[in-house]
């Protein structure tokens, strides 16, 4: 069974605090408009997005497991609420209804992983193309937008959308850190055999997991469908892989057993500021995510150089 020591895990958090910082004085110095308030505004509104679905994306990946069809069960939350709000339903029944139905998909992803024993890498990637297709089917080629001002204040401005995100990394970093059921995920992600040789209900636990990773979707597509004030088929793509990406910048382990809510939101700010400061400088978005890329293969290459000195 692999362990990090509490001494390696603090420097991995540090090395991923040390290279928000670099960053962000590389662009306050090379970009005159990065340095505006108005910016920064704009980048913690980014990041709430991808940070609540990242926060979900860190409690599966933790356990052992691992889900890429959480961008495109964004696209299918984002449509169906869309499609209630239309129908005016209440906007509160409206939300509840895309969180249980996220929740619901998150569980059924970790039954089939579990029930069927496939990896979840298979399971999740097609689950991504199944719900991308319910989703062009609901929406049925259509837009949806002009939701009414009690949903759309869940993602105007700035101050809500953040303390969204604060409640959701609050709750991780407790539930990860204080509570047994969080205890269990790193124990799962470190060694499933010996976990449940030691009487932890594993696959019990990681539906759970999963179910949590689904909730995270739905509410971050809730977020941004009010941010938007638009829902249709084709939001989401490419986000399953910049939430796990922003785990693993933020020191996650892709191999489990390794990761924390609060290293996670260090990894979203990375990708967000990055994609920023690039943007002004003037850098097309194909430059940002060639560099993006890079840094995703570097944090996953000291993962494993990390993993392979505590083997030794």
């Amino acid at each position: 069974m692999l362990k990090l020591t509490r001494a390696q895990q603090f420097q991995r958090a540090i090395q991923a605090i040390f290279g928000l910082i670099i960053i962000n004085v590389l662009f306050l110095v090379l970009s005159p408009t990065y340095r505006q308030i108005g910016n920064f505004q704009t980048i913690f509104a980014q990041a709430t997005v991808l940070g609540i679905m990242a926060s979900g994306s860190t409690i599966v990946l933790i356990s052992g497991g691992l889900d890429l069809s959480v961008g495109s069960l964004l696209t299918l939350t984002s449509v169906l609420v869309g499609t209630f709000l239309i129908w005016e339903y209440p906007v509160w029944l409206c939300v509840f209804l895309g969180l249980l139905i996220a929740t619901g998909w998150g569980l059924v992803n970790g039954l089939i992983v579990i029930g069927t024993g496939i990896p979840p890498f298979i399971v999740t990637l097609g689950m991504m193309m199944v719900l991308r297709g319910f989703a062009e089917l609901s929406a049925a080629g259509k837009d949806m937008s002009s939701f009414p001002r009690s949903f759309r204040i869940l993602g105007s401005g700035y101050v809500v959308p953040v303390l969204i995100m604060t409640m959701v990394y609050s709750f991780v970093t407790i539930f990860l850190s204080r509570t047994k059921l969080g205890f269990y995920a790193y124990a799962i992600g470190g060694n499933p055999e010996v976990a449940r040789l030691a009487g932890i209900r594993v696959n019990h636990l990681r539906l759970l997991y999963y179910a949590l990773g689904g909730f995270m979707a739905g509410l971050a597509s809730v977020v941004l469908t009010a941010r938007l004030n638009f829902a249709n088929s084709t939001f989401g793509q490419g986000m399953e892989l910049n939430a796990i990406a922003a785990a693993v910048i933020g020191g996650t382990s892709l191999s489990g057993g390794v990761g924390g809510a609060l290293r996670t939101i260090v990894g979203v700010l990375i990708m967000t500021c990055l994609s920023a400061g690039l943007s002004h400088l003037g850098i097309g978005s194909s430059w940002q995510r060639v560099a993006i890329g890079i840094i995703i293969i570097l944090a996953v290459w000291f993962d494993a150089l990390q993993r392979r000195r505590a083997l030794q």
